[in-house]
C-alpha cells in the first residue's frame, strides 16, 4: 500500500469514491482535523486536537465546553478493575462510549461520588454493556456531574468466560487444557475502552 510522507494537493480536483478509514477502536497519536469511521456505531469522528467529536452531527453542546474522559482498562476484572476520575466543573454527561477490544462483552457501572470511599449515585439504571462492535449510551438517570465530586468506574460482570466472583485460589489447570477464556483469576484478556463526553453547566 502506498504511503505518503508529504501533503498531496489535488489542484481543488473532486476525491472520488474515497472511504474513511474503518476501525473500531480510536486512533493512536491523532492531529487536528483527522477522521475515522466506526463501523460498530456506523458514525464518523473528527478530531478537534482534544477530542473525537461524531462528524456531521450535533454534539449536543450548543456553544459550551466539551469535556471528555478516555480510559483503558486491561485485563478487566471485577477483583480488581476500578478507576476515579476527579470532576473539577460542573458537567453534564452527553454520551458514554465503550469497546472491548476482545468479540465478547464486558458489564460495568458508573457512580458519582461525594467521597471516593462512599457509595454514590448511578449514572444509568443499568450496568453500561462494553461489546466488540462497541456501545453508545445517552440514556442516563443521572447525567449531572457536580464539581469536587469523583467518577468512579467498577467492571461488574461478564456474560460469557467469567467475570464471576471467585473465593479462594482458582485452583490449578489440568495438563492439556486451556485456561478459559476468562483466565485464571476472574479477568477477561482484553482492553476495555471507555470515553465519557460531556459539557460544562
Amino acid at each position: 500500500m502506498p504511503s505518503f510522507k508529504s501533503n498531496l494537493d489535488l489542484n481543488q480536483n473532486q476525491l472520488l469514491n474515497a472511504v474513511l478509514q474503518n476501525q473500531l477502536d480510536l486512533p493512536l497519536n491523532p492531529v487536528a482535523g483527522q477522521l475515522y469511521y466506526n463501523p460498530g456505531k456506523q458514525t464518523a469522528y473528527l478530531y478537534n486536537g482534544e477530542y473525537w467529536i461524531p462528524w456531521g452531527q450535533s454534539s449536543g453542546g450548543q456553544g459550551r465546553e466539551i469535556k471528555q474522559y478516555l480510559l483503558n482498562i486491561i485485563n478487566p476484572s471485577i477483583k480488581s478493575a476500578s478507576v476515579f476520575v476527579r470532576l473539577f466543573e460542573d458537567q453534564e454527561v452527553l454520551r458514554i462510549d465503550s469497546h472491548f477490544s476482545a468479540e465478547a462483552r464486558v458489564d460495568f457501572s458508573i457512580e458519582a461520588r461525594h467521597h471516593v470511599n462512599e457509595r454514590g449515585i448511578p449514572v444509568t439504571d443499568d450496568p453500561i454493556e462494553a461489546t466488540y462492535e462497541g456501545t453508545e449510551t445517552t440514556v442516563f438517570s443521572n447525567s449531572q456531574l457536580r464539581a469536587d465530586n469523583w467518577l468512579y468506574f467498577e467492571v461488574v460482570q461478564k456474560d460469557v468466560g467469567g467475570l464471576d466472583p471467585k473465593e479462594g485460589d482458582p485452583g490449578e489447570i489440568p495438563a492439556g487444557e486451556e485456561p478459559p477464556a476468562g483466565g485464571i483469576d476472574g479477568e477477561l484478556l482484553g482492553v476495555l475502552t471507555i470515553t465519557v463526553t460531556s459539557v460544562l453547566l
